[in-house]
Order: structure tokens, then C-alpha cells, then sequence
């Protein structure tokens, strides 16, 4: 349609041509020449001039209309030139690829767009200066620099992909186009260096692939037997779960089965269908290879695309497990909410409705049985100094897409302030409209009020460093520079605070053993502290001190520092070294006695073995009468073992054996009936008045029957009479 107005055109144009022809020859006959009058050369020509007027005006109205259609064209190509310059320079300025121009001779930049200078941080496309200096910065020198030598040598398009490390830490990726500026055949003088970020794209890329991973894992290890049903019902793929709950191999599965065959009185599931065309879920028995029956929960589900569906079972009971789980793991949120005080809350910007988790409730101290949340009422709640900036933030959020996350202050309805740290994000539809807005809320009332108690802790330790009896400095762990010490470091040292804050201990010369300091740097450097290591300290007096020194490595304005802690022990050690000599001493008569006591012992033991060999039957009794020690002859007369007889009362035990006359009548000679023997019992009496004042006896009875047949005397065969010997 437009090529035949343009020639339309271009026809009225030739008619005009020729008409005005028509004219100026008719007023050249008529006044140049003057064959007759313009009236009549221009109503009433002649036809020899007829002819020559439409022949001559033909060919000057193709002439000129050439001429117009060669000037249009030309017109048409400088507009679309000017136009196709236009373009570049929007998609020069516009384009979101970093582009700029290099001069092949000088290697320099002569034009760049605003993303190439955001790039490198440039102020203009003047001040961007030599191209290699630029690549310079990512290491991307020859890499870069090559490809441009051979676009400009091969004058042709040249592609490819850098990476390097950016600013964050991760690796960037780009994709740059070199496009030479000049025909082949001659010089290229100039290249285009075009290079898109794709970081986005191949970080997208991996995700992707790490995605597909994932859910063919998932596929594989998710625990519920899946399966891919082609049409019809044949069982195309199935996972390690389905060979488990069937007991089929996949060989004996995939393409050989119909899934039908495996479940039997389903419940509304449309078994019979071969694809499914919707979504459905149902419960079904499973018959494994055993012909064992369970109970499934199974989910049909078509593959959009595709006429496969995907048929997933899973065992009931396992199922109530998870929702019992599931269960759990919202009441776990609730009280992990309640303990964290974080409540979470969602605000629809278009209906303006407000909802609450049950801790954003017990943050506001409100009861969620009576009480609905609104914006309104939050605002009313807010802080007064607080409510500005609250009101800003959210404003930015819903109208500039900016996440906010602020602390601020609110006023419960009992009169407590509570401190909130806030977070929230809008999300927006397709064109822009704000939609909802989220966030959370977490009451740090605590942290302020540890924030307090930090400051008053700070000032107690600031008095108690001060104030302690021992020595306390702080230095710095690097250089072990002083920053402070307290009073008693100065009282003990003698030196003053500010002749040692800014110096070291080694330039005080405070260490006297310098092997001592090697090695507690090095079991700070094991450890990061040390406890109660003896050292010396020559005090600026020229006097070693002992010294007990522990230390931690703390954060201190910022900054790494040692915290040391000494403790004069000069006297304690000097007491320690008097007490070690005195133990020394105590030792010597400790073993001088333990040898007189092993003599006493020796001679102990001889004296029982020496009375175990007498025949006289000897008793030992203590203070209370009880027997302590006798001789074998005692055993033998009473035929009672030692451990019968020790600890027994010892006139008791011989009255018991009959020697009860014998001990009324001491030192006479009495007949003992039940042996048929002359005895004579005898008491001595000794004190322990060395021990602890208390007596004791021995009691010796001796056997005279021996010496009475000596004598001459039998012993009567009625009752014995009683005689006295002496």
C-alpha cells in the first residue's frame, strides 16, 4: 500500500513537471519568439509543436522526477542513518552490558557506557585511561588483551568467557563480545568490548544442575516408594522404595508391570484409568511379592507436558508418624518462639488485615481469645520517639521495596515499655502493586537490660582492678605493651603508671629469669591463658621478688590484650623453704624413732616367742580387766584358740575354767580338779602412768605337779586338801 502511494506520488509529480514544461514553453513562443500569443500557442498549438512540448516535457518530467526519487532516497538513508546512530547511543547508554570502546594502536578506552564505569568505579569515559591497566585489576591482562589483538587482526567477531574473584569473595562470570569497527579490508582501528555479566545465569546454572541432583536423590533415597506410570499403566521407572515395599527387582519392574497390578481395593482411586488427567490421592493394598497386604497412602499426579504421571505410596502408619511429627515440630516452633520471644506476623496490604503468632500476642500482652491486631492499634502502641521512625520504615518498605529491620520501643497497655528489634519485606504482584507484607518481631528487652548490666559490670571490674591486693596489668598482645595497671602493681614494682603505660615489660627490665617469659608466651600460644606459673620480677628497686602469675588472652577496646594477675609470694616461699627444712628435720627423728620402735618390735617378738616356750601360762590384762596377751601354754591348758580367748574378761575366763579358788588364794598351791594338776596362780600389778596413768596385771599360773612327785607327795585319791607352799 505504501509503494503504490509513493508512486502515485511520483506520477503527479511527472504530470506537474510536464505541465509546467507546458507553460514555460508556451510563454518562450509567445514573448521570446513571437509566433503568436500566449492565448493561442497554449489553447490552440500546432501538432508538430504538440509533440515536441509532450515529448521534451516527458523527458524533463523523468529527469526531475529521476532526481526527486534519487534525492528522497538519499534523504530516507541519512534519516535511517541518523535514526540507526540514535539507536546506539540509547543502547549504548542503556544497554545493562558494560561496553566501551578500544583504540587498537594505544590500547585506551576512547567511549564507555555508565554500567563500564560503575564497573571500575569511574567518574567519566574520560578518566578511564589505558584498557590493560582496568583489566589489570581482576588478573585479566593476557587473557583479555589476546582476544583483542585477534579481533583486530582477524577483523571478525570474537566470543568468550572470563572469570575472576569479585568483591564479595565469590567468582564472577562474564561473557565478552569483541566486534571490530571497519571493513576487512582495511585497518581496524577501533573494537567494541561488550561484556554481560552472567554470574547470575551460570550460579543459576549450577543451582539448577544441583537441583536436578537433588531430586533424582530425592527420587532415589526419599523413603516412599515412587514410581513413573507411562499410558496405558505400564510402570516406566520406579525408585529403590518401590523394589522395597514390592520386593521386585527393576528389571522385573520397569516396562514389564502395570501398577494395577500391585494395588487392589482402592478407594475412589480410579484404577482402571491408564494416565490419570488430574491430581488425585487415595488408599490402597499393596501386594508385595510375598503376597503379604499393607496398608498405602497413595498420591496420582500427571506430568504437565508429558502424558506420564507420577504415583507416589506411602505407608500409613508412617504417614500418622510424619503428621505426628509434623505436630511436634509446630508445638517445638511455638515454644522455640516463646523462648527466643520472636513472633512472627503477616500484614494483607490490600485488606488490610493483620495476623499474629500466638508469642507476638504474649509480646504485646494481649489475650489472642479477645483481641484482633490491627495497624492502627500497632501504631498506637509504638513509642512516641520511636513512632517516626517506625512510620518512615514501613512507608520505604511498601513504596521504595525497601526491607527494613530496626529496633524500637512499645508501650504496653500495663504500662511497661518493651524493647523490639523488627524485620519485615513486601512482596508485589506483576505490576507493582504491593501485595502483603511480613516480618517478625523479637523482644531484646533482655539484651538492653544485659547491655546495663555490662556497663555495671564493666564499672565493678573497673573497681576491682583497682582495688585487689594483687598485682593486675593489661597489655597488648601483639607488642606487649602496657595500657594499664592498678595500684598494687605500682606498690609492689615500684614503679609508677605512667612510667610503664606505652612500654613493655622488657624494656622495664621487670622479668629477672628471661627463660621464664619464653616460656609462658609459649603456653599462651598452646592454651590462650596460664595459671600459677612461678616466676621472678626485679622491682625497679634492683630487689627479685617471687611471683605467682597467671594470665588470659581477652578482647579489650577492640583489640587483642593479655590480662596477667601476679601475686607476691616472696614470704610465702621464703616460709615454704623453712617448712621444707623443718620437715627435713621431722623426717630424721621420724626415722630414728621408727628404728627404735622396730627394735621394741624385735624385742617384742622375741619375748613371745620366749614365753611360747615356757610352760607357765602367762596373761596380760589392760586397765579394764581384758585380756591382751598370753602364751600358748594358755591355749593348751583351755584348748580354746587365740581368738576365744582375746578381748575376754580375764578373772571371768578363769573362773570359768575353774580357777576360781586359785584366785582368791594367790601364791598358794592348789589342786585344779578338772586336769588333776597343782597350780598356783599370781597376780602383778604394774602402772602406765607414762601412757596414760591406768594399770595393768599379769597374771602367772604355774604347774607345781612336776615338783610335788619330785617331792614324794601323790595326790590324794578323794578330794585333795590344800596346802601352802613356800
Amino acid at each position: 500500500m505504501l509503494k503504490t502511494l509513493k508512486w502515485k506520488r511520483h506520477a503527479l509529480l511527472a504530470a506537474v513537471l510536464s505541465l509546467l514544461f507546458w507553460l514555460g514553453d508556451t510563454l518562450v513562443d509567445s514573448f521570446v519568439f513571437g509566433r503568436r500569443s500566449f492565448a493561442e500557442q497554449f489553447l490552440d498549438p500546432e501538432p508538430f509543436e504538440i509533440s515536441l512540448r509532450v515529448f521534451y516535457a516527458t523527458l524533463a518530467a523523468v529527469f526531475f522526477t529521476f532526481l526527486f526519487i534519487l534525492w528522497e532516497k538519499g534523504r530516507k538513508v541519512e534519516t535511517a542513518l541518523r535514526h540507526s546512530d540514535d539507536l546506539s547511543k540509547i543502547f549504548f547508554g542503556s544497554s545493562r552490558d558494560a561496553i566501551c570502546v578500544i583504540e587498537t594502536d594505544t590500547l585506551s578506552v576512547s567511549d564507555a557506557n555508565s554500567v563500564f564505569l560503575q564497573k571500575y568505579a569511574l567518574k567519566d569515559a574520560q578518566s578511564v585511561g589505558s584498557f590493560p591497566e582496568l583489566l589489570a585489576r581482576n588478573g585479566l591482562t593476557e587473557q583479555v588483551l589476546g582476544q583483542v589483538a585477534a579481533c583486530a587482526g582477524g577483523a571478525a567477531p570474537v566470543s568468550f568467557e572470563i572469570s575472576y574473584r569479585g568483591g564479595d569473595g565469590g567468582t564472577c562470570y562474564e561473557e565478552v563480545s569483541l566486534h571490530p569497527v571497519g571493513e576487512k579490508q582495511q585497518d581496524v582501528e577501533t573494537v567494541l568490548y561488550v561484556a554481560r555479566d552472567i554470574t547470575v545465569r551460570r550460579r543459576s546454572q549450577k543451582m539448577l544442575e544441583a537441583s536436578e541432583a537433588r531430586y533424582r536423590a530425592i527420587f532415589e533415597n526419599t523413603g516412599t516408594a515412587m514410581a513413573i506410570i507411562e499410558p496405558g499403566g505400564t510402570l516406566q521407572t520406579v525408585n529403590r522404595g518401590f523394589e522395597a515395599v514390592s520386593g521386585f527387582s527393576r528389571s522385573e519392574i520397569e516396562g514389564k508391570r502395570v501398577w494395577t497390578e500391585f494395588l487392589q481395593s482402592p478407594e475412589g482411586a480410579g484404577l482402571d484409568q491408564g494416565t490419570g488427567a488430574e491430581r488425585r490421592t487415595f488408599e490402597a493394598l499393596l501386594r508385595d511379592r510375598d503376597g503379604m497386604l499393607r496398608s498405602m497412602a497413595g498420591n496420582w499426579a500427571p506430568v504437565e507436558g508429558t502424558q506420564q504421571a507420577v504415583l507416589s505410596l506411602l505407608d500409613i502408619s508412617a504417614h500418622k508418624e510424619a503428621e505426628e511429627e509434623l505436630r511436634k515440630s509446630r508445638a517445638t516452633l511455638a515454644v522455640a518462639q516463646r523462648i527466643a520471644r520472636l513472633g512472627n506476623w503477616d500484614w494483607d496490604l490490600c485488606s488490610n488485615a493483620l495476623s499474629w503468632s500466638e508469642e507476638m500476642y504474649r509480646i504485646f500482652g494481649m489475650d489472642q481469645t479477645e483481641f484482633t491486631p490491627s495497624y492502627e492499634w500497632f501504631l498506637q502502641t509504638v513509642h512516641p520517639q520511636d513512632l517516626e521512625r517506625v512510620v518512615r520504615s514501613i512507608n520505604d518498605a511498601i513504596y521504595n521495596s525497601k526491607p527494613y529491620q530496626l529496633d524500637y520501643r512499645i508501650m504496653l497497655p500495663s504500662g511497661a515499655v518493651r524493647t523490639l528489634s523488627a524485620s519485615a519485606e513486601v512482596t508485589y504482584d506483576a505490576q507493582g502493586t504491593p501485595l502483603r507484607m511480613v516480618g517478625t518481631n523479637q523482644d531484646i528487652t533482655w539484651r538492653i537490660e544485659a547491655e546495663e548490666a555490662l556497663k555495671s559490670s564493666e564499672e565493678k571490674f573497673s573497681k576491682a582492678f583497682h582495688a585487689s591486693p594483687d598485682s593486675i596489668v593489661i597489655t597488648r598482645a601483639v607488642d606487649g605493651t602496657y595500657i594499664d595497671v592498678n595500684e598494687a602493681f605500682q606498690e609492689i614494682t615500684g614503679y609508677s603508671r605512667s612510667e610503664v603505660i606505652g612500654k613493655s615489660s622488657t624494656e622495664i627490665g621487670l622479668w629477672a629469669d628471661p627463660d621464664a617469659r619464653m616460656v609462658m608466651l609459649k603456653l599462651l600460644n598452646e592454651h590462650e591463658h596460664v595459671r600459677n606459673l612461678d616466676v621472678r620480677f626485679r622491682v625497679k628497686s634492683g630487689e627479685v621478688r617471687e611471683m605467682l602469675w597467671s594470665a588470659d588472652v581477652i578482647e579489650y577496646d577492640g583489640e587483642a590484650c593479655l590480662i596477667a594477675i601476679s601475686r607476691d609470694v616472696t614470704d610465702q616461699r621464703q616460709m615454704e623453704k623453712e617448712l621444707l627444712e623443718s620437715d627435713a628435720r621431722l623426717y630424721m627423728k621420724h626415722e630414728e624413732l621408727k628404728n627404735v620402735f622396730h627394735q621394741m618390735e624385735v624385742i617384742r617378738r622375741e619375748w613371745e616367742e620366749i614365753m611360747d616356750c615356757i610352760s607357765d601360762m602367762f596373761i596380760l590384762a589392760d586397765q579394764f580387766g581384758k585380756i591382751r596377751r598370753f602364751n600358748r601354754a594358755v591355749e593348751t591348758f583351755t584348748g580354746k584358740a587365740h581368738r576365744d580367748i582375746v578381748g575376754r574378761d580375764c578373772l571371768a575366763f578363769l573362773e570359768e575354767h575353774g580357777l576360781g579358788e586359785h584366785l582368791e588364794s594367790p601364791g598358794l598351791e592348789l589342786l585344779h580338779k578338772e586336769s588333776g594338776k597343782w597350780l598356783v596362780v599370781k597376780r602383778h600389778a604394774f602402772p602406765n602412768a607414762e601412757v596414760d596413768g591406768s594399770s595393768r596385771e599379769v597374771v602367772i599360773i604355774s604347774d607345781t605337779t612336776g615338783i610335788r612327785r619330785r617331792n614324794g607327795y601323790e595326790a590324794p585319791q578323794a578330794e585333795p586338801e590344800l596346802s601352802v607352799v613356800n
